[in-house]
């Protein structure tokens, strides 16, 4: 049985064991930390329970896709929820608007900010809605390792216009449609998931209206970590070992070939394969001897490593109405915040803000008669404070929140406060420059342009995870370790895997293809 070694247990790691392992492989998954996830962690402190990272759940038919392919459906291990209101914008002045799971509502809602754009939302949208839809069909879930794969009558169809929004900006596009400040704003707010500022992020991406205007933002009961622990246990199902608490010190290479890894204990694993999902600027700067880098620091250094964040996980006494579940809170100086964070690399004052309360759909994520706070303010990254600056700043973004939502004396209710900065990424993650999510999708770094799943020089190493294709979010990374499943079977078709194919399979038409 030919024995994979995969270095981090990431959502990407889980789900390509996942997929190897149905496969027929022995999967050995040989984490730092000791717990499967990630970045998509949980913490619990004072009687509080807190997803630590993800915590939207779009693009639920690549998660369906993956449980299909596992034997099982979405909902037979998951308790999905449509979340109505979807969430709720606050800005520095004026009223919120309140997104919701009812279009017409939200046409409804645009048409009352600015004459006209009820019906340019419903084109805005339905733009959108064939970008992604033809994405998904052609461009997600390929390596690009065949021309013939994008000779195709749709993509010709929509080709002068999929070009035309990858050469713009995400700003200039929505500016095509609105003028509005604040409507503006609601629909750039994507761009941060994609690690990167509306006005350096192509057009192409303002596909992800599609996803919460048109298909829904979900839920699932539990949090995201309830996502984890059904991929983790179907993993194991399928046979995947976990080594938590294993640090790996470094990838063995022996004549051009990965042949394992080298524990921080000493102990040797020998492998047939290799898969990094460890951060891959760690992975290819420290796990790998200088000769075998196929992407050193110099590769590194003119590229974007997307924002790394302030957290604040926070245990607050009585209810919050006036926040829903998801709560985006935007200042008005809107452009300057995003220089701040992407340009000159400033903390960023005043800051927009993310706020999830999980409890909102999961009381009892808190004490009765409590809520459950995740606050996310994005930050520059490779930029670090010390913990006497993550007490003031974070005092300060409290007092933001105050004046944004008319919630006075949240700051007073707080009892319970974890904070979590860039430093803390680069620590437990191993996280490029303190990164948050992963290198940007800007140009440069998107689609083919972006970092690949391969090694180019050494054979058998494979990787997974937000930096390389098809990108940061936990639906993309789950896409990619489809993408490196294709590769390590030697499938170079686009599109969806309709189902696994058996190690021997494999095999057996390897030899007769030599």
């Amino acid at each position: 049985m030919k024995k994979v070694v995969i270095i981090g247990a990431g959502i990407g790691g889980i789900a390509t064991a996942s997929y190897l392992a149905k496969s027929g492989y022995d999967v050995h998954v040989y984490e730092k930390l000791d717990y499967a996830g990630g970045r998509a962690g949980v913490l619990d402190v004072d009687g509080f329970h807190f997803d630590t990272g993800p915590s939207w759940y779009l693009m639920p038919e690549v998660f369906e896709h993956y449980f299909k392919l596992m034997g099982v459906t979405a909902d037979e291990v998951l308790n999905l929820i449509r979340l109505d209101p979807a969430y709720k914008v606050y800005f520095g002045t004026g009223e919120p608007i309140v997104i919701t799971a009812d279009q017409q509502q939200n046409r409804d809602t645009f048409e009352q900010i600015e004459p006209g754009a009820g019906e340019k939302l419903r084109r805005y949208v339905r733009q959108a809605g064939k970008a992604y839809d033809l994405s998904m069909k052609h461009f997600l879930y390929t390596n690009f390792q065949t021309l013939s794969e994008f000779i195709k009558l749709d993509i010709f169809k929509q080709g002068p216009n999929m070009l035309r929004l990858s050469l713009t900006s995400y700003d200039r596009e929505v500016s095509r449609f609105f003028t509005d400040s604040r409507l503006k704003r609601v629909l750039e707010y994507s761009s941060v998931f994609l690690g990167s500022s509306p006005f350096e992020t192509p057009g192409i991406y303002t596909l992800m209206a599609a996803l919460d205007y048109r298909d829904g933002v979900f839920y699932p009961r539990g949090g995201i970590y309830a996502v984890v622990e059904a991929m983790a246990h179907l993993s194991k199902v399928a046979g995947v070992t976990y080594h938590l608490n294993e640090p790996v010190a470094q990838i063995i290479v022996e004549d051009k070939l990965a042949t394992g890894i080298k524990l921080e204990s000493s102990e040797v694993v020998s492998a047939d394969i290799v898969i990094s999902n460890a951060d891959l600027h760690f992975t290819e700067t420290k796990l790998l001897e200088t000769q075998w880098q196929t992407y050193p620091e110099s590769y590194w250094k003119p590229r974007n490593p997307g924002p790394s964040a302030l957290m604040m996980y926070l245990g607050v006494k009585g209810t919050l109405p006036e926040l829903e579940h998801h709560d985006l809170l935007f200042v008005d100086e809107w452009r300057e915040n995003f220089d701040a964070i992407y340009k000159t690399k400033q903390i960023p004052r005043p800051a927009s803000i993310y706020i999830s309360r999980a409890t909102a759909t999961d009381p009892d994520f808190a004490p009765k008669g409590h809520e459950a706070l995740v606050v996310l303010v994005p930050f520059p990254a490779g930029y670090d404070i010390s913990k006497a600056e993550r007490e003031t700043l974070a005092d300060e973004y409290l007092r933001d929140i105050e004046r944004m939502t008319g919630i006075n004396d949240l700051s007073e209710r707080i009892v319970s406060r974890t904070i979590m900065t860039p430093g803390d990424f680069s620590t437990q993650y191993n996280s490029w420059q303190g990164g948050a999510l992963g290198p940007a999708h800007i140009l440069k770094q998107t689609a083919i342009l972006r970092t690949g799943n391969y090694s180019k020089k050494v054979r058998n190493l494979y990787y997974v995870g937000g930096a390389t294709i098809p990108g940061i979010g936990v639906p993309m990374v789950i896409i990619g370790a489809e993408l490196v499943y294709k590769r390590i079977i030697g499938d170079i078709r686009g599109g969806m895997i309709k189902q696994l194919t058996s190690v021997a399979t494999i095999y057996k038409v390897t030899k007769k293809k030599k």
